[in-house]
This record gives structure tokens, sequence and C-alpha cells, in this order.
């Protein structure tokens, strides 16, 4: 009987071992912070880098979010932003991805964040 008892504890726990069926939990990716091409601006968290940018005519400027902070274990923050210019032309608000504008005219363009308003603004010179 002794032996009956070791048998079925020996057993019970090698078929405790985790072969069982249970679920994982898996994270959302990550939102990314976007690097500025080269004489791009960086719209970060209440600013814009370069506010102020001179081009050349015929010039497409590129806007590129980096807003966001934290990870996504210790939770992570993206603040929205937009690119309003006075002339009417605007970016989706977004906290992510990336802007585009070609300046076909010379001119000085001034924009804001339709969110932080003049807190938050910039200007291309176009020449």
């Amino acid at each position: 009987m002794r032996a009956v008892l070791v048998a079925l504890a020996v057993v019970g726990l090698t078929a405790c071992g985790g072969g069982g069926g249970g679920g994982s939990v898996t994270s959302p990716p990550p939102k990314v912070n976007t690097p500025p091409p080269a004489n791009g601006i960086t719209v970060s968290n209440n600013s814009f880098s370069p506010a102020n940018k001179s081009v050349a005519v015929g010039t497409t400027v590129q806007w590129a979010w980096n807003t966001c902070t934290g990870d996504s274990y210790s939770g992570q923050q993206c603040v929205e932003h937009s690119v309003t210019f006075d002339d009417g032309l605007t970016s989706p608000t977004q906290d992510q991805g990336t802007y585009s504008r070609t300046f076909n005219a010379a001119g000085t363009y001034n924009y804001h964040c339709a969110i932080h308003g003049a807190a938050m603004a910039g200007s291309i010179t176009v020449q």
C-alpha cells in the first residue's frame, strides 16, 4: 500500500509541471517617436524645433512627431499636436507620424498647434 501511495504522489507531482494551456498577455505595440529628416522640424511636447526655418522656393518641409514618453511596461503617453498654418492648411491632430508641405511661393508662412495656440508656434520663410 505504501508503494502505491508513493507512486501516486510521484505521478501527481510530475503531472502538475507547466504543461497547462494558460493564456498569455500581450501589450499593445509601443507608439514610435519619428526622428525628423535632414532639414525637418521636430514636433515635441509644446514646441517646434526649430521653430523658425528659411527654405528655397519648391522645398518640401517635413514635421516629425516626437511626443511619446515612457514605454509599454511603465505606461506610455503621447501628446497630440497639429501644424496649422494661418493660410488654412493644416495637418491632422496626431500624436505620432509625419506631415509634409511643399512651399512653391516666396513668403512667410506662420503656423501653430491648434491645441496649444500661440504658445506653440513657428514660421517658414520661403525665399
